[in-house]
């Protein structure tokens, strides 16, 4: 590792452990909460809430966090490139936690809004069995998401190591 400024190293760390808590974050929903409240035995409109209440909170810090992470990554890219050094792990890793929100948008969008609607009463009402189907679909989507911050961490501390 080359030796890098305080303040570069210490940003590198950052992205790095923010990247590492928002794969944390994500896994703590599908792999924690989702199946606890598919086991809670409660109505469509218990699981619904159950559901809405873990995807608000994570709706409302994951993104945000992964976007700051994404700025910063691309910060330390455009230093390092300025001073000959490796810089391309971390412009991938900010594309990586980036891949959060188009994810979401493609693949878990239409789950969201049902649920969604069917929690406000929107929608159509949902069986039971239908309500478990959507939420279980979404633990499982959710998971794959897993994976694009801890690529984000994985590629910050490779460059970093450079």
């Amino acid at each position: 590792m080359p030796f890098l400024s305080t303040p570069l190293t210490l940003s590198a760390t950052g992205g790095i452990l923010g990247s590492a808590w928002i794969s944390g974050s994500i896994a703590a929903l599908s792999i924690c909460a989702i199946p606890a409240i598919l086991q809670t035995g409660a109505t469509a409109d218990g699981l619904l809430r159950g559901w809405y209440l873990q995807f608000n909170r994570g709706m409302y810090y994951i993104p945000t966090t992964g976007a700051f992470i994404a700025l910063n990554y691309l910060y330390l890219a455009q230093q390092h490139r300025g001073q000959g050094l490796e810089w391309r792990g971390y412009a991938a890793g900010a594309v990586a936690n980036l891949l959060l929100a188009p994810f979401t948008l493609a693949f878990i969008g239409a789950t969201n809004a049902t649920m969604i609607a069917a929690k406000d009463g929107a929608g159509k009402p949902l069986s039971q069995e239908a309500v478990r189907g959507l939420v279980a679909k979404w633990g499982n989507l959710n998971a794959v998401r897993i994976f694009m911050p801890l690529a984000g961490a994985a590629l910050g501390l490779w460059n970093l190591l450079q």
